[in-house]
């Protein structure tokens, strides 16, 4: 059973990190979706002087970068099984925000509003196993009780 559980957090890590890999290779795509995000109005001055520290760099591409960084090594975490439950609770809270910006279905009528909730689910059920993966951590320890006991 182990081997189980090892492939089965290898394949599911293969998701974040496909997808981080994707934002960090196109960071021009990746940063027009970002530019969605609207950065509240008591967080302008200090999104004003991150952008002056970067060299003028726009923060909508800053939120790319740092996106695809925490996809890919949050997923390198879990499909290592080194800091698997930290990488997993990162991610948690990465795909509910991801839920929230971009697949606000209750905002939307029709087709697209089916099309982003069934989207929305999908993001809850990636939740639903990246909470199992941060319930499991790194296995079980020799001296608790295995997956063999089933």
């Amino acid at each position: 059973m182990p081997a189980f559980i090892a492939l089965g957090r290898f394949l599911f890590s293969v998701l974040f990190i496909f997808s981080g890999a994707n934002k960090l290779l196109d960071i021009a795509a990746t940063t027009q979706l970002t530019q969605k995000i609207a950065v509240p109005e008591m967080l302008a001055t200090y999104t004003s002087q991150l952008e002056g520290l970067a060299g003028g760099m726009p923060f909508a591409q800053m939120l790319a970068i740092g996106a695809g960084v925490t996809e890919l090594v949050c997923g390198l975490l879990i499909a290592l099984n080194f800091g698997a439950r930290f990488g997993s609770l990162v991610l948690i809270l990465f795909v509910a925000a991801k839920i929230y910006y971009y697949h606000d279905f209750w905002n939307m009528d029709g087709v697209d509003a089916q099309n982003n909730m069934i989207l929305a689910l999908k993001s809850v059920s990636l939740i639903g196993g990246l909470f199992i993966v941060a319930g499991i951590g790194r296995g079980p320890r020799a001296a608790e009780s295995s997956h063999l006991d089933v």
